[in-house]
């Protein structure tokens, strides 16, 4: 089992580092700024602290799926178990 290390799994961070060690000197470096510093400003805004953690209760909330058609949490509960992603779009 993973011991945490603050809030990331000691694998989960172990993964993080290797994939870094990989992809960040494949990138330019004036993006790889821009991508520190946005994480930082992340950081230093508190929306870790904001989110859910697990045993939480999601809040029910109504997005548009990949067809673009209005779905709501509550009726994919109904349902069963619901996967919740978020996608960012393309860069």
């Amino acid at each position: 089992m993973d011991t945490q290390t603050g809030s990331l799994s000691t694998e989960l961070l172990e993964q993080i580092q290797a994939f870094q060690r990989e992809f960040l000197p494949k990138v330019p470096q004036e993006i790889v700024a821009t991508l520190q510093n946005t994480t930082a400003d992340l950081g230093r805004s508190g929306i870790a602290e904001r989110a859910l953690r697990v045993g939480d209760r999601a809040p029910n909330f109504s997005l548009p799926n990949v067809r673009g058609e209005q779905v709501t949490l509550s009726d994919l509960l109904g349902r069963g178990p619901a996967v919740v992603t978020f996608y960012r779009g393309g860069w």
